[in-house]
């Protein structure tokens, strides 16, 4: 990590030797996690912003990450691979939870900003909807696409989620 006050307004630099397709802050902006296509050992990295260290949680990825996210209040980590979301308990370093979500090929992820809620998005046009109080299989499965799932997002206040698609459309539910 490089630190620069100069006057281009860069605060840090991480260098990465892979190219970097994800990344997402934690809630208490300490922490910073990416996601690397091709990386050998590993494709996701957490970097401590504050030490300016960096740390791989795992030496093998189980599936191609698609994207890794921060519980908004738990030291939870969740990982979306092709088919699974696995959560991570980052201060026991354990595995908590293995999330099936049921589809060909996971593309994104979101959680509700309480943290009681995650929505799966598929290159399949699905859309799987995990009450995490209830069970690791999804509550809801919803085909509401006509093409593949790009993105998803929870409403920061109210009862709402949103997501894109290849069909040209955003769907809010």
């Amino acid at each position: 990590a490089v630190v620069s006050t100069q006057s281009t307004g860069v605060r840090m630099k991480i260098t990465h030797h892979h190219t970097v397709t994800g990344i997402t802050w934690h809630a208490s902006g300490k922490y910073l996690a990416v996601t690397m296509r091709d990386a050998p050992h590993g494709s996701v990295l957490i970097h401590n912003l504050a030490k300016g260290s960096s740390q791989r949680p795992f030496n093998k990825s189980k599936g191609q990450v698609q994207q890794v996210e921060f519980h908004p209040n738990k030291p939870f980590f969740f990982v979306l691979t092709q088919r699974y979301v696995r959560v991570y308990n980052l201060a026991k370093q354990a595995m908590v939870r293995k999330l099936t979500c049921g589809v060909k090929w996971a593309s994104c992820m979101a959680i509700h900003p309480k943290g009681d809620n995650l929505i799966v998005g598929s290159y399949d046009k699905t859309l799987v909807w995990f009450d995490m109080d209830l069970s690791t299989k999804p509550y809801k499965s919803l085909q509401q696409h006509k093409k593949a799932v790009r993105g998803v997002a929870f409403h920061s206040r109210l009862p709402l989620f949103a997501s894109v698609s290849d069909d040209c459309s955003a769907i809010v539910t």
